[in-house]
């Protein structure tokens, strides 16, 4: 089976390297084939254009304007023209045909000029050859036309003849003493000569690409069994690596000339076994205490490609979470049942988090500051879910005879700079951002207006699938760390449908009663939140509104 899979190996190593080869090579050779064909159309092109330019150029206009009859092509003067007319075909190397036309002085005529070996006298007629024969064309005769009135000095046009022959015609114009057109100088060469040029050009091609590509399946086969050994050996190896079987080594003989990547591969398999049994002792350690996310958001490559001073900016959620009354908890357990307590606690609220996607930037004895990168809605969810889970803890408290949790959750989104600080020798992952002092000034104002969860106006305009209905506004007040107020939200999405509907009908009258605190009618506030107490008497942040009314404290 080994041998079977090594020959089939080099087998497909020969098939893809001829193609991959064949593939370049054809698109090469075909893009050079192109260039070339263009360059030498171009090359014709202005070749025929510029004999017709030259031609024109040597051509003394108020002459020329005499050959308009069969008497005037009997004069010295035309036997000239036509004699260096003869002499430019001869000298030309595509065997272009060469004539000439002209032009009245109205400019409204064009007369029959110097055909070389042609004697007739043709008059009022558009003129077009087919070897050495005239004939007519209307087609052409527009074309003359079109550019003499174009004011052009030379052009270069695709033509078919009527005798359905292709033809590259160029025209150029002939002038006299006074600057006038008095004929013009026409060039005509059959497609043939161009095709012909094309052909010989792929000829070539084909035949260059045949030798290449005959030389690289030569080659190919010749190094496969050079190249390919090897590497077969280096796969079955890396088979192993993947399977984590380490211990083996590579036969220095069955490389050759690849002796020394064997070598090396050796003593890579050497230091692996040595750097995957530290790696595997140290990730167990560190891993209880590294904050692995965070670092991930900092540096996506990797806990040892972190350095000191490392940081980046992110449009995150943060939220704060606090134990109600620790310190009178506290202070009736000893210190080992303190941090039993608060083990416990977190380990049914930590999992909560993590499954919404939170982070855990760090533990601040009873309160914990997490991290939501990627949704609002993520860290809202994970908030009422922390309620949910401390409810059903406190069942099992009030059962066992103890007294019950209480927690206060604050929530804002903003931009924050995570980054490492510290020294070389001892780093620290820290967030710095108003936005963290924002989140927790928010967080200990659950305890002012006596809601479990407090969020921004930040978070809720971030909201995308959370009920909206399950929230109402508190309060706007100023927090540390932000210059302008701060919209508080309440989410009491775990009351019962009761307190619900209640809290929804309030919404309207609260938001009208702090807009007159706000404007310093304190009596017409109180007013308000008064009458909505005796309606709702069970709403805790209701009367603590009432208490921050008549304070003046926010």
């Amino acid at each position: 089976m080994a041998i079977k899979s090594n020959r089939q190996f080099r087998s497909h190593v020969i098939v893809w390297f001829l193609l991959v080869a064949g593939l370049v090579l054809t698109i090469t050779g075909y893009s050079i084939y192109r260039s070339a064909e263009v360059y030498l159309v171009d090359k014709f092109l202005h070749r025929q254009i510029m004999q017709a330019e030259t031609t024109a150029a040597f051509i003394d206009g108020s002459i020329h304007r005499t050959f308009n009859s069969a008497k005037s092509m009997k004069s010295k003067a035309y036997t000239r023209y036509n004699s260096a007319l003869l002499k430019s075909m001869k000298a030309d190397d595509f065997n272009s045909f060469i004539y000439t036309v002209n032009i009245t002085k109205s400019g409204d005529k064009i007369n029959y000029g110097v055909i070389p070996d042609i004697s007739e006298d043709i008059n009022d007629q558009s003129l077009f050859f087919s070897g050495s024969k005239l004939v007519t064309s209307e087609r052409f005769n527009q074309l003359l036309t079109e550019f003499h009135q174009s004011k052009q000095t030379s052009k270069t046009v695709f033509l078919k003849d009527i005798t359905n022959v292709q033809k590259y015609i160029s025209f150029a114009s002939i002038f006299d003493s006074r600057n006038d057109v008095a004929g013009v100088v026409i060039v005509e060469v059959s497609n043939r000569q161009v095709s012909s040029i094309k052909g010989k050009l792929l000829e070539s091609m084909l035949v260059t690409i045949s030798f290449l590509f005959i030389s690289l399946l030569v080659a190919s086969i010749f190094f496969a069994r050079k190249i390919t050994g090897p590497f077969e050996q280096l796969t079955d190896a890396i088979e192993r690596l993947i399977k984590n079987d380490f211990n083996f080594n590579l036969s220095l003989s069955g490389f050759g000339g690849f002796t020394y990547l064997a070598k090396q591969f050796n003593l890579m398999l050497l230091k692996l076994q040595v750097s995957r049994n530290e790696l595997v002792s140290t990730n167990k350690a560190y891993s209880r205490f590294v904050p692995h996310q965070v670092l991930k958001l900092i540096s996506p490559t990797g806990i040892k490609n972190t350095s000191l001073g490392d940081c980046v900016e992110k449009d995150m959620t943060i939220l704060f979470c606090d134990i109600r009354g620790f310190t009178s908890l506290s202070e009736s357990m000893s210190p080992s049942e303190n941090f039993a307590f608060i083990n416990r606690y977190l380990k049914i609220m930590v999992p909560v988090i993590n499954k919404y996607g939170g982070t855990i930037d760090k533990y601040m004895g009873d309160g914990i500051m997490a991290l939501f990168p990627n949704s609002a809605d993520h860290a809202l969810q994970a908030a009422v879910g922390m309620m949910e889970t401390l409810e059903k803890y406190n069942e099992k408290l009030i059962n066992r005879n103890l007294p019950t949790v209480k927690i206060g959750l604050g929530l804002h989104t903003g931009k924050m700079m995570l980054g490492t600080v510290g020294t070389s020798s001892r780093m620290d992952v820290t967030v710095i951002s108003d936005t963290v002092n924002a989140a927790a000034r928010i967080e200990a104002l659950t305890k002012t207006f006596k809601t479990p969860i407090l969020i921004s106006e930040e978070l809720r305009i971030r909201l995308e699938h959370f009920d909206k209905t399950n929230l109402r506004f508190i309060a706007t007040c100023l927090v540390q760390g932000k210059s302008k107020p701060v919209t508080l939200y309440e989410v009491f999405s775990q009351d019962v449908i009761s307190i619900r509907k209640e809290k929804l009908e309030n919404q309207n009258v609260m938001i009208t009663a702090w807009q007159h605190y706000k404007k310093g009618n304190t009596d017409q506030a109180l007013n308000l939140y008064q009458r909505l107490m005796e309606k709702s008497p069970s709403d805790r942040a209701l009367l603590a509104l009432i208490e921050v009314v008549q304070r003046g404290r926010l």
